[in-house]
């Protein structure tokens, strides 16, 4: 059986959530499944400090990480970001995983990111409500829509803030897997039943 590679790109200061609510979600659906392998990559591997503080590992840095059968890029946000998408290095690589990826999406600010690579040109996207205008001005070619938890616009798919990164990733279980196995994961994650999108 054939496992989806979920990859999620974060670095110092990213709300430790984006990371950990979809991980969970996809991690739960794998045990469920066996479709799931999730990899964490950021600038360079090894220590990753959330914006909380909360040390996390990157097994892979870009310059490592095969970009060969990702199915989803997942990209992490939060007021760290800013930084990030400054790095001409990390935007390139955003660009080039996000052009092979089966499907790119972002948690949060996240969309940010995706904006400056160029990923997000004539899509519509969702971001968290404070950032909405912020991502509007700086992107024109981005129709931004700040009401919806989540926003599916053809293979990019971006939610509006942290925990809504998770009703993201129990959308995407549906999408790969069906209704039951993502109920199936709500409820033992104790959240809200998913709907088809």
């Amino acid at each position: 059986m054939t496992q989806r590679r979920s990859v999620f790109v974060v670095y110092d200061g990213f709300p430790a959530l984006d990371l950990t609510g979809p991980h969970e979600v996809f991690h739960q659906a794998g045990r469920r499944s066996g479709r799931y392998a999730c990899e964490i990559v950021a600038p360079a591997p090894g220590p990753v400090r959330a914006g909380s503080g909360l040390p996390v590992h990157a097994g892979h840095g870009i310059e490592t990480l095969d970009l060969a059968g990702v199915d989803t890029l997942v990209v992490a946000g939060g007021s760290g970001v800013h930084p990030p998408r400054q790095d001409p290095a990390l935007v390139a690589w955003i660009a080039a995983a996000g052009a092979t990826a089966h499907r790119v999406t972002s948690v949060c600010t996240g969309a940010f990111l995706l904006a400056a690579a160029g990923l997000l040109d004539g899509r519509r996207v969702t971001t968290h409500w404070a950032r909405a205008d912020r991502l509007a001005r700086e992107h024109p070619a981005v129709t931004v829509d700040s009401e919806p938890i989540f926003v599916r616009d053809g293979r990019v798919w971006s939610s509006a803030g942290v925990t809504a990164g998770m009703d993201l990733a129990l959308a995407l279980v549906v999408d790969d897997l069906g209704q039951e196995v993502a109920l199936d994961v709500a409820r033992h994650l104790v959240l809200l039943a998913p709907s088809r999108t």
